[in-house]
């Protein structure tokens, strides 16, 4: 929410102008403010001149300053209490846990990739299988619709770069979006990190249908990856633990010689 509202305030012409216009009428608005100080002080000078005479007119006196002073006092105790009482109360999140054993199903994709007998169908259906689990499991762990995300499996195409398959899932992307996905799966290869990150893409591409980019490979050069895009803002570091669980057998995946010559050739 605030990186949203900071967005429309520094990132518009409208949010600029009304910055501008409180930095140049601030000072004044300040000084207009000061004419308030003696109004702000009469109640204090009209409690020192209060003569308490008699026991009565003492009492009184001191009835009124003990609300004076104990009422700031009593609101920030209750405001700290408050606070106390919420923290105590609210649930403690369990983190997410994949239904999906990817161990188990790398494994088994592996198993079918290198069977010479197995049909070529069967093979391209594990595949698929795999990756829309991981996919179910993105919209499950950042709470997003299906109709949000797109994925595409990376490869190398021997000349040192990279090359965008027909291994696709999720919604389709315009030729000026494969073309702002190379240059995002660049920026991402600079950084040698198997799952990293990009968030605010929008920030960079005015006209890219993602605002946050998840992307995974193999160490080393990169032999398969896949970039998965999600339409919108996401909280990731929330739930960054719990990604990297999820994410963290798919970076073996480039290092099976079988199953990246399949993804290659076959489709």
């Amino acid at each position: 929410m605030m990186r949203k509202f900071g967005r429309a305030l520094f990132g518009t012409i409208p949010g600029r102008i009304l910055i501008g216009a409180l930095i140049i009428m601030g000072p004044a608005l300040v000084e207009e403010l000061f004419a308030l100080n003696d109004l702000l002080t009469k109640p204090f000078k009209l409690l020192v001149e209060w003569k308490a005479e008699g026991t009565l007119a003492g009492r009184a006196k001191f009835v009124v300053l003990l609300i004076l002073y104990a009422s700031p006092l009593a609101f920030i105790t209750a405001l700290l209490f408050k606070k106390d009482i919420t923290e105590s109360e609210a649930p403690n999140e369990e983190p997410y846990r994949s239904r999906n054993n990817y161990a188990k199903m790398i494994a088994e994709v592996k198993e079918t990739v290198n069977n010479r007998q197995a049909p070529m169908e069967l093979k391209a259906d594990k595949i698929e299988g795999l990756f829309q689990a991981l996919i179910d499991d993105v919209c499950n762990l950042f709470q997003i619709q299906q109709s949000e995300v797109r994925a595409v499996l990376v490869v190398n195409n021997n000349r040192g770069k990279h090359k965008l398959t027909g291994w696709r899932w999720g919604r389709s992307c315009s030729t000026d979006q494969e073309r702002m996905d190379h240059k995002a799966i660049d920026k991402f290869l600079e950084t040698e990190k198997t799952y990293p990150i990009w968030e605010e893409v929008k920030e960079h591409f005015d006209h890219t249908d993602s605002d946050t980019l998840l992307f995974f490979r193999n160490d080393g050069t990169l032999r398969l990856g896949c970039l998965i895009a999600i339409a919108n803002s996401i909280d990731v570091e929330s739930h960054i633990e719990e990604w990297e669980q999820i994410v963290r057998p798919f970076t073996m995946l480039g290092h099976m010689d079988k199953l990246v010559q399949f993804v290659v050739n076959y489709r």
